[in-house]
């Protein structure tokens, strides 16, 4: 059942998400010709592109909250909620969908700034630089798999986050928008107390840079992963026991 409910969210976004790619590549190729075009101005259009084609990408997140605020907990959820799924399988379906589509908008943006960067400047030029020396992971293969698998985790988290509020807000038959937002900042000030209030971890640094680096971020993916499972328990709770459709 899972496979029909990824079949059914990929199909619910895909033209939502299929729409920003497309102009973000419109907005990146169509950069060169804006900037040649009006002389002295280029420089602030090539800026202007540059941050309209980032939103584009960070619009995933939004995105994937509206489809799971309107799946189950709109119209459409007196239908999704008496399918013969479980909420599991219902959150699951929905944050695949989100990494799928996370990882894919960061490729896509990644692709037009550096359709943008080519028709620019060169395309010897270094995406990400500093004073003109390029910045790399020095050949680290698995420091780049590591970021990537702490790119998934915090989506997921974040996306966690809003469908806890959301939840837990529609758990109330009068003001469940107002109630989500309540939800949203308590989560989050209680998210940020409990992580002051945690011991440090105690950190064994060996003198090696990369091998520091590589325990550093593991301990954020753990970190942010506990506080995208309490999230999770908290949706499931509210989802299973509390909300209120009506």
């Amino acid at each position: 059942m899972l496979k029909k409910l990824l079949k059914q969210e990929f199909l619910a976004t895909t033209r939502v998400m299929g729409i920003l790619y497309l102009v973000m590549l419109v907005l990146a190729m169509g950069n060169q010709l804006l900037v040649n075009s009006l002389g002295e101005l280029g420089e602030l259009v090539r800026a202007l592109i540059l941050l309209m084609a980032m939103a584009c990408g960070l619009a995933t997140v939004p995105v994937m909250i509206v489809r799971f605020k309107q799946n189950l907990l709109g119209d459409e959820g007196y239908l999704m909620l008496t399918l013969p799924v479980s909420v599991h399988q219902h959150l699951w379906s929905k944050l695949i969908v989100s990494a799928v589509w996370s990882a894919l908008s960061a490729l896509m943006t990644a692709l037009a700034l550096n359709i943008i960067r080519y028709g620019s400047e060169g395309a010897d030029m270094p995406l990400i630089s500093i004073n003109g020396t390029p910045l790399t992971f020095g050949g680290d293969g698995l420091l780049v798999a590591e970021l990537v698998v702490l790119g998934l985790v915090g989506v997921c988290t974040i996306c966690l986050q809003f469908y806890a509020a959301l939840a837990a807000g529609h758990g109330f038959s009068r003001h469940k928008m107002l109630l989500s937002a309540v939800w949203f900042v308590g989560l989050n000030a209680a998210t940020s107390l409990l992580i002051e209030l945690l011991p440090s971890p105690d950190l064994h640094f060996r003198g090696n840079l990369m091998a520091d680096v590589h325990q550093a971020v593991w301990l954020i993916i753990a970190g942010t992963a506990a506080v995208g499972a309490a999230y999770y328990a908290i949706t499931v709770y509210c989802l299973q026991r509390h909300l209120n459709l009506s």
